[in-house]
């Protein structure tokens, strides 16, 4: 009597499956991370206030590109179509994994801008909410 074998083909799952956004990051702050949908609306407030405040000071525009995948959620400084791209300028502000997205969170009222908070996986129980702005608010 044979021994019954048989192969199971492994399905490869796409890794290269991205979609990047251009967006303003309007800016961001360390929250507890314990902090409720309730609460999100204020610190979007807060943020947008301290843009607000801070580019009267020093206009300064945050044109990002933020890649999403399955595998990591990425922001980068956008240089533009007419800038080659150059490894030594060119840096991330921040990467994280989908897991580490918490929440949520977009404005009816104002459909521009969104917001999402972050935990940080580090011990000291801080997340981040960072929020950004979209030049089409469709996307």
């Amino acid at each position: 009597m044979e021994p019954l074998s048989f192969k199971v083909k492994k399905l490869q799952a796409p890794t290269d499956i991205s979609v990047d956004f251009s967006l303003q990051l309007v800016g961001s702050l360390p929250v507890h991370s314990l902090t409720t949908m309730p609460v999100l609306p204020w610190i979007v407030a807060e943020i947008r206030r301290l843009s607000v405040q801070s580019s009267m000071e020093e206009p300064s525009t945050s044109q990002i590109r933020l890649y999403v995948s399955p595998a990591s959620l990425r922001c980068e400084l956008d240089t533009g179509k007419s800038q080659q791209w150059d490894p030594l300028i060119c840096s991330s502000l921040f990467e994280y994994k989908p897991q580490h997205v918490h929440k949520l969170i977009h404005n009816s009222h104002d459909p521009s801008y969104f917001a999402c908070l972050i935990k940080d996986g580090a011990v000291n129980q801080q997340s981040i909410c960072y929020v950004f702005r979209a030049a089409d608010q469709t996307k």
